[in-house]
């Protein structure tokens, strides 16, 4: 893991292409690393200067804004998050330096060039809700009809949190917290919704004084009565025609379908381990919101001290846990280690017993052989060579007596572990 200090130190220390080379990355994606964590890098000639003696000028660091990645893990996984900055908040930071990028167009970086890549991609299951193949975009589930409406809230809602002095990005890839689910219908039931809704691959997070609000806003579908037309299609109740002759009436079958309304809401949320908050905002008319956005981003801006009382308790649930598995895992480790010391008892016993067992076996054997051999000595040369082969078959077939050699190769419960 290495620190935006650490990669700052870096990259103020030797040419891009060297520290990259190090790193196993190639010079233009390290340098968009340093973008990610906000680390200022050298510009284009600065090594040149330095090796003709000139006096260069080295760019300080930048403090670590709520929200900004403080870590970049090359071997991929989550990086460290900047949380709320007790001495400066996102206000006061602010006033020095702009906290989003505008365009040309004075649209929010998040909102600029959307449209083609939400048009670009594919539809729901149901709904036709879009799904745009790129998938850090900011978390709009719309429809085509619904889209430029969602965009123009979602820019004056961004534009409004700036000028506040609060920061509106995509979360950072080690962020923690989850989405919260998006559930289009207006009004929801027990019935889970099965539709393929897209889903962003990081939240877009409004950051009011180091507090992280997700935001999403999506389009609601609303119970609608529906009838089949017999072309292979759905339309709605009021829409439908009556083909000539009452015959038709038994194939043109009824349902309640959720149907794109054109209204959007407003979805905030916070979230941390197992403790979740969110809040909606929603419609009555298509357009209402496009009337009162300053009004929309007051209310949602004053949900911060909710959404921090959320993670707060969220986190000591999280550390609370955190102790508990610690202690579980002490447990595990306590008992582990008392079954590998009983383990090795028993197999030391085992390996003893073995060798007495071999021991003792061999010592009756020599008694035999020798009780065999006194009652051989007034027996025939015959008798007695015969005795000695079977003496020595015997010994062949019992194997090795132990000997020194063997106790001292036998393992102690303490060299077993």
């Amino acid at each position: 893991m290495v620190t935006r200090v650490e990669l700052y130190e870096r990259v103020w220390q030797e040419p891009m292409t060297k520290v990259a080379s190090e790193f196993g990355v190639s010079a233009s994606y390290l340098a968009r690393i340093c973008s990610r964590l906000n680390v200022p890098r050298p510009s284009r000639g600065y090594w040149a200067r330095i090796a003709a003696g000139q006096r260069t000028r080295k760019v300080g660091l930048p403090e670590a804004r709520p929200g900004d990645e403080l870590s970049w893990n090359p071997g991929g996984g989550a990086s460290e998050v900047q949380g709320p900055v007790a001495t400066m908040t996102d206000a006061t930071t602010s006033s020095k330096k702009s906290t989003h990028r505008a365009t040309a167009a004075g649209q929010h970086e998040l909102v600029a060039n959307a449209r083609p890549l939400f048009l670009a991609g594919h539809f729901s299951r149901e709904g036709n809700f879009l799904k745009p193949a790129k998938r850090n975009l900011l978390d709009l589930v719309v429809t085509t009809d619904a889209l430029d409406s969602a965009l123009a809230l979602a820019d004056g809602l961004f534009a409004a949190f700036t000028r506040k002095g609060h920061r509106v990005i995509l979360a950072a890839p080690g962020e923690s917290g989850s989405r919260q689910e998006v559930d289009t219908r207006d009004v929801p039931t027990k019935q889970a919704s099965f539709n393929n809704l897209w889903s962003p691959g990081r939240k877009t997070v409004l950051y009011v004084n180091g507090t992280p609000i997700g935001l999403t806003i999506f389009e609601i579908t609303e119970a609608t009565p529906m009838r089949y037309d017999g072309n292979g299609k759905y339309v709605k109740e009021k829409d439908f025609v009556m083909p000539k002759g009452l015959h038709w009436e038994q194939f043109h079958w009824r349902s309640i379908q959720d149907i794109p309304s054109g209204r959007l809401c407003l979805q905030a949320y916070a979230s941390y381990y197992d403790a979740k908050w969110s809040r909606q905002w929603k419609e009555r008319r298509p357009g209402d919101f496009a009337k009162r956005i300053a009004a929309l981003a007051k209310e949602v801006m004053a949900c911060e001290v909710e959404a921090s009382e959320v993670i707060a308790k969220g986190k000591q649930h999280a550390e609370a846990e955190q102790i508990r598995w610690e202690a579980q895992k002490e447990q595990w480790r306590i008992e582990e280690l008392e079954l590998k010391r009983s383990n090795a008892r028993q197999e030391s016993k085992d390996e003893l017993e073995a060798l007495l067992a071999k021991s003792e076996h061999w010592a009756r054997l020599d008694r035999f052989f020798e009780a065999m051999a006194r009652q051989a000595d007034g027996a025939s040369d015959e008798s007695k060579a015969r005795l000695a082969m079977l003496i020595e078959t015997v010994k062949s077939i019992e194997g090795d007596r132990p000997i020194l050699e063997d106790f001292l190769a036998w393992r102690t419960p303490r060299e077993r572990m």
